[in-house]
């Protein structure tokens, strides 16, 4: 009989303990959530910043390579013959130098 009291006691504790469970759970999710908001908070700040500075990286990616490329278009009436010439002398001192064997001695 002592046993069944017993165990009838630790059921009644176990439900017990479960209504008090359901009923104030909600009251126990509020410092959760009152923790969890600063957190979501700087988080998207953080996520905000990130992307401003991603968007002021890539425009000023694509204004230099826009300069770049108005800087080459403006002096290629003087690089691209100087290139031109450069790699004909290049081409004529590899051919003519020292260390070049022609096809015949070897």
């Amino acid at each position: 009989m002592k046993a069944f009291l017993v165990t009838c006691l630790k059921v009644l504790l176990v439900l017990a303990l479960a209504i008090t469970i359901v009923h104030v759970w909600p009251v126990m999710l509020v410092p959760l959530i009152a923790g969890l908001l600063p957190v979501f908070g700087l988080g998207c700040l953080l996520l905000a910043g990130l992307m401003i500075a991603g968007a002021v990286g890539l425009g000023l990616l694509v204004g230099l390579t826009a300069v770049a490329i108005a800087l080459l278009a403006l002096f290629s009436p003087v690089w691209i013959p100087l290139a031109v010439i450069l790699g004909i002398l290049w081409l004529v001192k590899r051919l003519c130098g020292a260390g070049h064997r022609s096809p015949a001695t070897v």
